[in-house]
């Protein structure tokens, strides 16, 4: 009940700051300080975000890029519960195989995305490929550090019962583990959101990155700004509907 409350509150005061930091936002920048030019004016932001659909072809982009982001998080999820079971035996057996990846972690996304755009030029296939494996990337990345945390008096009452070793990584460890991997699933998704803009705004020729390149390349400051208040508001909002998706799809809670 506390924690109810605590979450109320939580909720309430990023919205008092947010509601207060729109009124100083128009208060400031369009009746008081209006000979500056560092800012756009509140009413100039409007009519970009209006000039983004019918001259920068915000509808297209956005349609090609929630078309990747939402099916490669789809596809990685059914991935990763069809081979659940050999993912497990890797990181329970063979802890040392995450490893393997270390010599790739201080690489940013930006050089894959750069070097798979001078590679493949133009696909939407590779983009979408490089989606899915930044996504389950991460989904077994968290599945890897909860392995640490493993309950195993589930696993030695599962022995004892004569459950199978497919059982008891399916049903008994996979179930233990399933919470923490999908409450990470908000986070993703906005994470994907980030990684699929860049590859596209390096590509230049599909989706949100390349309305953001179009702005860039014209030095449209206002529509920048707009695009991204308009790309946060959707996060915001597909984040909402997936909290909700989850709390009524995963039973444990």
């Amino acid at each position: 009940m506390s924690t109810d409350k605590f979450n109320t509150k939580k909720i309430f005061s990023i919205s008092n700051i947010t509601i207060l930091f729109v009124i100083l936002y128009l208060l400031i920048f369009e009746f008081t300080w209006v000979t500056q030019t560092i800012f756009p004016k509140p009413s100039l932001l409007v009519e970009s975000f209006l000039s983004l659909w019918s001259e920068y072809n915000l509808f297209d982009g956005l349609v090609e890029t929630t078309a990747i982001v939402f099916p490669a998080i789809v596809v990685s999820i059914i991935f990763l519960e069809i081979f659940i079971k050999g993912f497990l035996t890797l990181l329970l057996n063979y802890s040392g195989i995450k490893n393997i990846s270390a010599p790739f972690k201080y690489f940013s996304f930006f050089f894959f995305a750069l070097l798979l755009n001078l590679l493949f030029k133009e696909s939407l296939y590779v983009e979408f490929i490089f989606a899915v494996i930044f996504i389950l990337g991460k989904l077994l990345q968290i599945l890897s550090d909860s392995t640490e945390s493993l309950n195993e008096d589930y696993i030695y009452t599962a022995k004892s019962l004569g459950v199978s070793k497919g059982q008891i990584l399916s049903k008994v460890i996979w179930k233990d583990l399933k919470p923490n991997v999908y409450d990470k699933l908000i986070s993703i998704h906005t994470q994907t959101w980030v990684v699929v803009i860049v590859y596209e705004f390096v590509s230049a020729v599909n989706g949100i990155g390349s309305v953001y390149k179009l702005a860039y390349d014209y030095n449209d400051l206002a529509a920048i700004i707009s695009l991204g208040i308009f790309i946060s508001l959707v996060i915001v909002s597909v984040n909402s509907i997936l909290k909700i998706v989850v709390a009524k799809l995963i039973f444990w809670k």
